[in-house]
């Protein structure tokens, strides 16, 4: 100890010197009255941990943080004097230290003499402890719900539990550990896996949970919820994934998706979804200079279908209509059911202002065919209004009106006939 006080304040010497000792010591400074350990020799990490860097309040409670800071408060008085501290309540894990002020009010030594029988009992303290929360921890994920997998600074696996296996198709531990999480992720890239990982073990913050897909080891594929934070695993820092298998919930999404956007009888789009195709599609055929155009379809006679063979005949008789004018259309066209027995047909991407009666025309033979439904022959009959953008309107609103007006003009000039949009 004398040759480190005669050190005095040159601190980088100090620590070349510290580097070498077999006994534990470290340098503390006050920073507006916070204690912070600012060196640590490798006994000291060996025996306490990775402690560098850290508020001494924020690692010891009140009861070990007091003690220690008023013996740091009577180093002060006795400049170049070794102080011994309290070791009431064992604070703070301690055995037998000691204290010099190096620069008074903000630099300290703090010295623990290693005999072998105190680093042994330390050591040993040590590993049961971090063996009790290792064997805590596992207790606790090990029967949790969610996928577990607990992956190092290089990305491979160090730990997994029950779930994590059964959500990867795993038997043994020993088929994951050691393998890469990355390559679990299927609909994103290694690269952009890496970076995320690499943002929570720099300190960073990910929102979360954030949706993915994982491969299994059998090849399939399932939606997962993923939340990441780090962790401390065998005293090295890692990165906790926490995984949900939500492809149930997911396919409950879809489901509700198609009700909300897809007639449940006829399985074609709604009139929701139609407006909101027509929205899209509007913006682009104005960006293009293209043409589009509507077909307004109505059932003549639906009405006496209805009444005549009863409301199932009906909806079967609707189901094999939207089959027949789909039938008819390419894979740009919509077919949409606005309600009852009306329809609309949104066509896009056309050459000609003739296309939309050309396809009128053969949409009204091909539903105009009698259906045969519960050994009866049924005849239907279909008027067809049509409105052409932009030679019609320039506005969703006047091409909606200017086809339902032409349909209107097909029923007054007898029904089962297609008319196009004309001013006069």
């Amino acid at each position: 100890m004398e040759v480190i006080q005669s050190v005095g304040n040159n601190q980088s010497l100090l620590k070349n010197l510290l580097q070498q000792l077999s006994d534990a010591i470290a340098i503390i400074e006050v920073i507006d009255e916070k204690a912070l350990y600012t060196y640590f020799n490798p006994t000291m990490k060996r025996v306490y941990g990775e402690l560098e860097n850290c508020f001494l309040a924020d690692i010891y409670c009140e009861k070990k943080y007091t003690p220690l800071w008023k013996t740091l408060k009577e180093a002060d008085s006795s400049p170049k004097q070794l102080v011994n501290g309290s070791d009431a309540e064992n604070a703070p894990y301690y055995v037998d230290y000691k204290i010099q002020s190096i620069k008074r009010g903000s630099v300290y030594l703090l010295f623990i003499k290693m005999d072998a029988g105190t680093a042994f009992d330390l050591l040993e303290k040590k590993e049961r402890e971090l063996s009790e929360s290792e064997s805590r921890y596992e207790s606790l994920v090990e029967t949790s719900p969610d996928a577990v997998f607990v992956h190092d600074e290089k990305d491979q696996i160090v730990y997994v539990n029950q779930s994590g296996l059964r959500m990867i198709g795993a038997e043994r531990k020993t088929d994951l550990l050691g393998k890469d999480i990355k390559s679990f992720v299927h609909n994103e890239s290694a690269q952009s896996v890496r970076d995320r990982i690499a943002i929570l073990l720099a300190g960073g913050f990910v929102k979360g949970p954030i949706e993915r897909q994982m491969k299994r080891l059998d090849g399939s594929v399932i939606d997962v919820e993923v939340h990441g934070s780090v962790v401390k695993y065998q005293e090295v820092k890692a990165v906790q994934s926490i995984c949900r298998n939500i492809s149930e919930r997911r396919k409950q999404q879809e489901q509700l998706e198609e009700m909300a956007f897809y007639d449940q009888l006829t399985q074609v789009p709604n009139r929701r979804s139609f407006f909101e195709k027509l929205e899209k599609e509007w913006k682009r055929v104005e960006e293009q200079k293209s043409i589009l155009a509507l077909l307004f379809f109505d059932l003549d006679n639906f009405k006496q279908i209805n009444d005549r063979y009863g409301h199932q005949v009906g909806d079967e008789l609707l189901v094999i209509f939207t089959k027949r004018l789909n039938q008819g259309l390419r894979k740009s066209d919509t077919l949409s059911r606005l309600g009852g027995d009306e329809f609309v047909i949104l066509l896009t991407d056309l050459n000609s202002v003739d296309h939309p009666r050309l396809v009128a025309d053969r949409m009204l033979d091909r539903v105009l065919q009698p259906i045969h439904l519960q050994g009866s022959e049924i005849e239907i009959s279909v008027s067809i209004g049509v409105s052409i953008y932009p030679e019609h309107g320039t506005s969703q609103g006047d091409l909606l009106t200017k086809a339902d007006r032409a349909l209107y003009v097909a029923k007054e000039n007898g029904r089962r006939s297609v008319s196009v949009y004309s001013p006069e």
